[in-house]
């Protein structure tokens, strides 16, 4: 989930996450509801940050994959062309070319990978969930909870 932030940034979130962890303990233990419901917004936030970094992260994701099949598209071709035309000029020789082409195909497998394990928000969501419901009805939870 946090695999693309530096580790300053995480320590951030990390930080961030403690800070709403406590708040939203002590307010609920104190029945501050005002600090309560403000904590879920304030979560919100985090899953908002997160989500948005791994979109912007899958976008270059994909970038990097379609980058990467022009240029197996342009190796398959000149390969191709040194097979049918032996006497084509090519600075590159035939084994060389193969084994860029192998390496590049298996760089191509690993970026789909890697934009794959991107596409699961399963974390955002249940915080964003977590954090709107918390935001919005953290007041009457604390209500109830005082009533009682």
């Amino acid at each position: 989930m946090l695999e693309h932030f530096t580790p300053w940034q995480r320590v951030i979130l990390y930080v961030a996450l403690g800070v709403w962890a406590v708040a939203s303990a002590a307010s609920m233990i104190t029945s501050a509801a005002h600090l309560f419901s403000a904590m879920g917004s304030f979560a919100l936030c985090i899953s908002f940050v997160v989500f948005l970094t791994d979109r912007y992260m899958a976008q270059e994701a994909r970038r990097r994959w379609d980058s990467q099949i022009l240029t197996q598209s342009r190796m398959m071709w000149r390969y191709n062309n040194r097979i049918e035309n032996p006497g084509a000029k090519d600075p590159t020789d035939l084994a060389t070319l193969r084994d860029q082409i192998s390496g590049n195909f298996d760089e191509l497998l690993a970026a789909k990978a890697e934009e794959r394990a991107i596409e699961t928000f399963r974390y955002e969501l249940l915080f964003s969930v977590a954090g709107t419901l918390q935001w919005g009805f953290g007041a009457m939870l604390i209500d109830l909870i005082k009533g009682a």
